[in-house]
């Protein structure tokens, strides 16, 4: 293998490297912003239910704030969807990109010996 040849390869192999740690930051990023979404969830969930309950024991709770919640919940629950929909297409990305880069270029030949097995069959 010629030095040039090595370089190349050597290049080769960093960028693939680079490809896939940018992706794995990539979703990295929309996990955290999935925690993130799902932890605003938690709460506003924790909220109603405190509502509901209040108003279920005969306490005062504002119709309007109820209301706000419900419609938060599903804003935020609409947002997690996209998410988990994003961060199922950069896995079915990055896993092609993977497996190419983890294949040898050209496939090495077959052993001479191999071949040429005397009585094989």
């Amino acid at each position: 293998m010629t030095r040039s040849t090595l370089f190349d390869r050597v290049n080769q192999e960093l960028e693939a490297f680079g490809r896939k740690a940018q992706s794995a930051l990539d979703e990295g990023r929309l996990q955290i912003e999935l925690l993130r979404l799902r932890r605003r969830q938690d709460n506003a969930a924790r909220d109603l239910g405190l509502l509901i309950h209040r108003r279920e024991r005969g306490a005062e709770a504002e119709p309007r704030r109820i209301d706000a919640l419900l419609l938060r919940l599903d804003d935020l629950e609409r947002d997690i969807v996209r998410l988990e929909r994003q961060i199922g297409e950069a896995r079915k990305q990055r896993t092609p990109a993977t497996e190419a880069a983890t294949q040898p270029s050209a496939p090495e030949p077959p052993p001479a010996e191999a071949e040429a097995t005397p009585g094989g069959g």
